[in-house]
């Protein structure tokens, strides 16, 4: 019997261009994350991990993937935010790209993923489920209300985008990341950072949240963005 998928992404090197040195990754943490994860069975769900290559544009990377097999259960998509010192749990991707920083000869300012997209998508993953089951894992988590508008909100709205396009039950949301600590000692950084296998406790135990959770908890997220 073939077991259901979960397919978990992380984005590939950029900020080659970024005049900010903690934007310069030449190794993305999240793609090691998504790679460490590849081939585990969680909650009866087979996890595919997959690292897409920064340059595409998110539904050329995205579409072979979700068109290998079968629709997948879930798709949770992973980045690095430098700066953030938790793993974040996304709860909306918006249907803009306005870079700040040109990569792969591009410097979006304010257009549109899809013309005739809508303004927002709200993720369909449990988020607060999620954030919870990292948390109870031991590493801090919280819900983020904005994915920003830069390469990993476009994965995210292409991600939840090409799904409702098919019609299919597949569920989508995106992670952040914390930056790691050996990036930050590389470029002498006073900012946050987290190990990489905290960063991989903390997307298998949301991983674990997707499956036990068909719906979201009824808790407030009792977090605030301002």
């Amino acid at each position: 019997m073939t077991l259901p998928w979960i397919l978990v992404t992380g984005n590939g090197a950029f900020g080659t261009l970024a005049s900010r040195t903690e934007l310069h990754y030449a190794d993305n943490p999240s793609s090691a994350v998504a790679l460490a994860l590849d081939g585990e069975e969680i909650g009866g769900h087979r996890v595919v991990g997959r690292s897409l290559i920064w340059g595409e544009r998110p539904e050329e990377a995205l579409l072979p993937l979700l068109r290998e097999q079968e629709p997948p259960a879930a798709v949770i998509a992973c980045g690095v935010f430098s700066g953030r010192s938790t793993v974040t749990v996304e709860r909306t991707a918006v249907n803009v790209e306005d870079f700040q920083f040109a990569e792969d000869g591009r410097r979006p300012a304010g257009e549109p993923l899809y013309p005739d997209g809508p303004a927002a998508y709200l993720s369909t993953l449990p988020i607060k489920a999620m954030a919870t089951a990292m948390r109870a894992a031991g590493v801090p988590a919280l819900i983020s209300n904005s994915a920003s508008t830069h390469g990993c909100n476009a994965v995210m709205y292409t991600a939840l985008h090409l799904t409702a396009q098919a019609g299919w039950p597949t569920r989508c949301g995106f992670v952040h990341l914390p930056d790691t600590p050996e990036h930050v000692a590389q470029i002498g950084h006073n900012g946050p950072s987290m190990s990489l296998a905290l960063q991989i406790s903390a997307v298998r135990a949301g991983i674990a949240a997707v499956v036990a959770h068909p719906s979201d908890i009824p808790v407030p997220a009792n977090e605030w963005e301002w």
